[in-house]
């Protein structure tokens, strides 16, 4: 055994003698350049005070919750470009979801008749054409102030079209529209004087403009300009006309807006707008060239904004000379959903035949009519969202301006018109908002606005009649079922309360006036198929009796119910 084991070791040293002559010359040639490392394990050391190093701790990313969102995505109808204020913001996404074309007809008592329809056509993604038809009127029996039946009738309507093409670095737009208006004039409750001439009146209204804006903010300057030409036709002889056969009025109107950045969060700039009136040898208005200049600078912060202008503008003709008006805006930004402004505004409106016709369609002339100018609108309010969709509104200012217009009483011979007056009126007001909306179940809002006007006219209580001393305005819309949406809206307008005489003129000893307007409505909308509905709705619903213009009745209770097709 022990001889075993001998003979097993001298084998290993003889291994181990054979590679020594190996190993001496490796180490021959061994040196710090070429010196070889083997490392069997790797190199930990302890760290001396390693209680003194600081290590962040570790960073877990956080768990996100995902929960789906619900949209709204109920759209409102492209209906013929009627005005609504603060209309929602519609999405690229939610516009390509919403149907193109709408159409709408219904009929109802007093021979009412509502008709609109559009359509929007996006031609490529740099093109889009919109167009748009409306037709509104009544025929029907209506009570005068005497209770005297009146057989009235009146038909409005309207066509329009839009096309937009956008460039590389410019927006072209181009548009346009013909209206009509057909009615005839109510005989004057106290005229003992034979009627002459007809109570036909026909309006023709037409405009077209063209316009080009820019769309690369690389420029160094950024700009606005649009030029068209309005038309306004009267085809029947008006109240002392002296038997002409009607008049015609012709508007070359011009606008912009050119602005440059100073640098970040501000910007000057200058804003312009002309008008050249022309009218027909029969008319009684002249014609006059208007140019209103509104040079301003903006600057804008994280949380405020101000723009600091100046109105200047001349007018030629009659009432030539040049005006000045502040164009001062001031608003701050707190808890990123609350508003407190300041504006002092100011400027002028043309009164042409557009702005006549929008007080009352039965308009009439006595004189030229000049241009109302307003030296101070001063404005302070409170705006705030403190939730979503919930929103409110608080303001109150004062305004002065000169050539203020208003509506004369009824006229005491012949046919009613309405005759406009002027001077120079004050007012101040208040007044406020509330809006509300969720998703697409519930949708209200309300308004109501106090006045106080005063006026330098040789008699104040005439000059103010028509004036509101407090407006009011309520709509609701709620969702009941899928398909069945209901709604109901109120006017209230109180305004100056007066007497007059038998010929029209102010007398303390009578008790007639225009009266408050007073208008409930209720209506549906039920969608049976998948984009056919049925409507109806019922206006003046407590049946009451009041004048919207001098004198014309409005009507009593009317129904209206018709078919809404979307496409």
């Amino acid at each position: 055994m022990i001889s075993k084991k001998l003979s097993i070791g001298y084998c290993s040293l003889s291994f181990m003698l054979a590679f020594l002559p190996l190993s001496v010359a490796y180490a021959q040639q061994d040196s710090t350049l070429n010196r070889t490392v083997v490392v069997e394990n790797e190199y930990n050391p302890n760290i001396m005070d390693a209680s003194k190093i600081n290590v962040l701790p570790k960073v877990e990313e956080p768990a996100v919750v995902k929960k789906g969102i619900e949209y709204a995505t109920v759209l409102r109808p492209v209906s013929a470009w009627s005005y609504e204020s603060m209309s929602p913001i519609t999405r690229e996404w939610a516009m390509n979801k919403a149907k193109r074309g709408y159409l709408r007809a219904g009929y109802g008592n007093y021979g009412n008749v509502d008709f609109k329809a559009g359509y929007l056509w996006d031609i490529t993604k740099n093109d889009r054409l919109q167009v748009g038809l409306s037709l509104d009127g009544m025929n029907g029996t209506l009570e005068n102030w005497d209770g005297i039946d009146w057989k009235s009738r009146f038909y409005s309507t309207d066509f329009r079209f839009g096309y937009s093409h956008d460039f590389s670095k410019v927006s072209l737009d181009l548009g346009g529209g013909l209206g009509s208006q057909v009615f005839n004039y109510m005989p004057s409750p106290w005229s003992d004087v034979p009627l002459s001439g007809t109570d036909k009146q026909h309006h023709t209204l037409g405009d077209f403009h063209i316009g080009v804006s820019s769309r690369d903010e690389s420029l160094p300057l950024q700009f606005r300009v649009q030029t068209g030409l309005k038309y306004f036709g009267i085809k029947y002889p008006l109240d002392y006309s002296k038997d002409a056969d009607g008049g015609k009025e012709k508007i070359v109107h011009t606008e912009g807006d050119v602005w440059g950045k100073l640098s970040e969060g501000q910007r000057v700039g200058i804003q312009f707008e002309m008008d050249n009136l022309f009218y027909s040898s029969d008319s009684l208005m002249g014609n006059y060239t208007s140019l209103c200049l509104n040079p301003y600078y903006a600057l804008e912060g994280d949380d405020w904004r101000l723009r600091v202008g100046a109105h200047v503008d001349w007018q030629s003709g009659e009432d030539s000379g040049i005006d000045v008006a502040p164009d001062v805006k001031a608003e701050y930004l707190f808890s990123d959903s609350y508003v407190l402004y300041l504006h002092a505004l100011g400027g002028r409106r043309l009164n042409d035949y557009r702005r006549l016709n929008s007080f009352s369609p039965y308009w009439s002339l006595e004189g030229s009519v000049a241009s109302t100018y307003v030296p101070l609108n001063a404005t302070l309010g409170f705006k705030a969202s403190p939730a979503d969709g919930l929103w409110f509104h608080v303001f109150g200012g004062y305004r002065i301006s000169k050539d203020e217009l208003s509506c004369s009483l009824p006229a005491g011979v012949g046919y009613s018109y309405t005759y406009l007056l002027q001077d120079k009126a004050k007012t101040a007001y208040g007044g406020a908002e509330l809006k509300y909306s969720y998703k697409d179940l519930v949708d209200f809002s309300v308004k109501g606005t106090f006045y106080s006007w005063t006026a330098d006219h040789d008699n104040e209580d005439f000059f103010l009649a028509t004036k509101p001393r407090l407006e009011l305005n309520f709509r609701a819309e709620a969702k009941v079922m899928e398909g069945l949406k209901i709604n109901a809206g109120y006017e209230y307008v109180q305004r100056k309360k007066y007497a007059i005489d038998g010929s029209g003129v102010i007398d303390n000893g009578s008790d007639i006036g225009l009266g408050n307007i007073s208008n409930l409505s209720v209506g549906a909308r039920y969608t049976f198929l998948k984009d056919l509905s049925v409507f109806g709705r019922v206006n003046n619903l407590l049946n009451k009796k009041y004048y919207y213009e001098s004198g014309y009745p409005a009507e009593k209770l009317n129904v209206l119910a018709g078919l809404s097709l979307d496409f």
